[in-house]
């Protein structure tokens, strides 16, 4: 458990107030798109670590092809009116550290400004696409 908050805190050096990551199993299909400005603070060593995970066989990422590890899923993201993130969720992966991971590199990538709300759902919820392709 240590070594997913320090991966975690590795991943989001950059404090998103009082966001929380979750993980859910939903279709959030149906929500606008976050606009995606790049995925410029998108860590190596995140891509590093989930490849790990995957090489270690803790858990089933998406795909896998020898060295490389292509991995894409979508997640929700929830907006206060002033544009603060307060919550990401994430598909269930059953896998608690490589969830850790990949919430820990969105909340640096929202705080960091490589993922925007545009304004279009008064509600503040969003989605928006996180993936990579990552050679070992």
């Amino acid at each position: 458990m240590k070594r997913l908050l320090a991966l975690a805190l590795l991943a989001a050096p950059v404090p998103a107030a009082s966001a929380t990551v979750e993980v859910a199993n939903g279709n959030w299909g149906q929500l606008p798109p976050l606009e995606f400005r790049g995925p410029d603070h998108l860590s190596t060593k995140v891509m590093q670590r989930l490849f790990e995970i995957t090489s270690e066989r803790q858990c089933k990422l998406g795909r896998r092809a020898g060295r490389q590890l292509d991995l894409n899923l979508s997640f929700a993201a929830h907006f206060e009116p002033n544009g603060t993130l307060t919550k990401v969720v994430l598909p269930r992966l059953d896998c608690p550290e490589a969830e850790g991971v990949i919430g820990g590199a969105l909340l640096a990538m929202i705080a960091a400004g490589d993922y925007k709300p545009t304004g279009q759902n008064l509600e503040g919820w969003y989605r928006g696409s996180f993936g990579f392709g990552f050679v070992g």
